[in-house]
């Protein structure tokens, strides 16, 4: 790393923060690190608390900015004045939050947890109460496993109606985020005289490399599907004046630093929304499915590559398919029409005869699985070939929850060290499911809530 991509004031050491890994979204820190921008001592504090990283991981880097860089003035803001030493404000939030910490983790008489673990697009409430935050851990360790919750908020609750402590954290019990939930709680009573800082609430200046029509999500570390994708359309600071301003504090915070995207609804139609932080903001890499589709046209037409009628027309085209798909299905209750009874999937007499050649593959099954992935399913569900064939003209049908299962049984023979646990038939069934676009986190029935290390069931 060279001078010009660190910050511009001296330093006690001879070692430099890498800023830029604070930054969420890996797009915009390798532009920052491409071009070299250099922030200040603030601007670098404000980085590192709007990181993604863990809490102990921020807390490390401001005593880091305390030790090794130059003290400076905190710049004025719509909600705070000027204080006269950065290193000061920092060292009251890594205090703070540790007393706060420690109170979060120390069980109280009338304390009682319970948490909450994002699944499938929303956070999931655990069905039981605890005593201590070591109880109940071990519970979400028992009940989830990594790849089923990435995402697991504590909340501590004073029983007597005086107040609460939330806990955002990972799967491996990172605190990401520690707050009291409402203005009063009586463990832990504000100090009037402590003029807190929050860095949330300032703007900083971090160049984007995206430009209008480019297709984003946000790296938020959700699952494959929870995730949001959108055409950006603008950026706020895009006004120069009003850049100016943000950047200055006279008008404007942190909560400006986002966008204007178009987005599709539950429809298939185009609408416009704000965006997640543009620091979080990275190029969407994955493959467009279903009424998203449609921001491709969306970018062609933002890039003069196709003109408004072209756009309308795949807008109107995608939006029937979506409403044709979601609202006029063929596999409700009282009109079913399975997949190997569609027309499109008839075989001809040519389609027959080659499916013969490949082992007796049908056509919709030939360029997915092999032979030997269909003696597995056979083999598990209990179909002869042309009946499983028959069912998996239908995206997979209802195997793909069957597979999911296996996974989940496997992974929870695994966990509790049972001598059955077979890997090679937990890694053919998720094969499969990639092979159709599924994990087995899409299907989760709590078969093993209740079952402890020993494998005994404790319900």
């Amino acid at each position: 790393m060279t001078m010009r991509h660190l910050i511009d004031l001296p330093k006690k050491s001879t070692e430099y923060m890498d800023i830029y890994s604070f930054i969420n979204s890996r797009d915009v820190a390798a532009h920052c690190r491409e071009i070299g921008k250099v922030w200040t001592p603030f601007e670098m504090a404000v980085i590192i608390g709007r990181s993604n990283r863990t809490m102990n991981e921020k807390h490390s880097a401001w005593r880091e900015i305390i030790s090794d860089y130059p003290d400076m003035p905190t710049p004025a803001n719509m909600h705070y004045k000027s204080f006269d030493s950065l290193h000061q404000k920092l060292a009251e939030v890594i205090d703070y939050e540790e007393r706060l910490l420690t109170l979060f983790k120390t069980p109280k008489a009338n304390a009682i947890y319970l948490y909450e673990a994002w699944w499938h697009g929303e956070y999931k409430r655990s069905c039981s109460v605890f005593t201590s935050f070591e109880k109940l851990w071990a519970d979400v360790s028992d009940s989830w496993s990594r790849d089923e919750a990435p995402k697991i908020k504590v909340t501590m609750i004073n029983a007597d109606g005086h107040g609460q402590i939330e806990a955002h954290m990972d799967y491996d019990g990172n605190i990401r985020f520690l707050s009291i939930v409402g203005d009063y709680c009586e463990w832990f009573p504000r100090d009037d005289k402590l003029d807190m800082i929050d860095f949330d609430l300032f703007y900083v200046d971090i160049p984007l490399p995206f430009k209008r029509g480019d297709i984003l999500t946000t790296n938020t570390n959700l699952p494959v599907g929870d995730e949001r994708v959108f055409v950006i359309d603008s950026f706020a600071h895009d006004k120069d004046e009003l850049r100016v301003k943000y950047i200055s504090g006279e008008f404007g915070d942190g909560s400006d630093m986002i966008g204007w995207g178009l987005f599709t609804d539950d429809n298939g139609v185009l609408y416009g929304d704000h965006t997640a932080s543009h620091d979080s903001l990275e190029y969407y890499r994955g493959k467009l499915k279903g009424k998203h589709r449609l921001l491709h046209y969306v970018n062609l037409y933002m890039n003069d590559e196709i003109r408004l009628p072209e756009l309308l027309t795949m807008q109107c085209r995608i939006m029937l398919e979506h409403q044709l798909e979601n609202n006029l299905r063929i596999d409700t209750h009282g009109c079913t029409v399975l997949g190997h009874q569609l027309a499109e999937n008839r075989l001809s007499q040519e389609e027959k005869e080659k499916a013969e050649q490949t082992d007796g593959l049908m056509p919709w099954v030939a360029d997915k699985l092999s032979v030997h992935q269909i003696e597995f399913l056979t083999m598990e569900l209990g179909y002869d070939k042309d009946a499983l064939q028959n069912e998996l003209a239908d995206g997979g049908g209802n195997f793909m929850w069957k597979l999911a299962g296996i996974v989940h049984d496997e992974n929870h023979y695994e966990k509790i060290h049972d001598g059955q646990f077979n890997p090679a038939r937990r890694a053919m069934a998720r094969i499969i499911l990639e092979r159709y676009g599924h994990t087995e986190n899409e299907w989760w029935t709590g078969k093993y809530s209740d079952i402890g290390e020993d494998g005994e069931n404790n319900g």
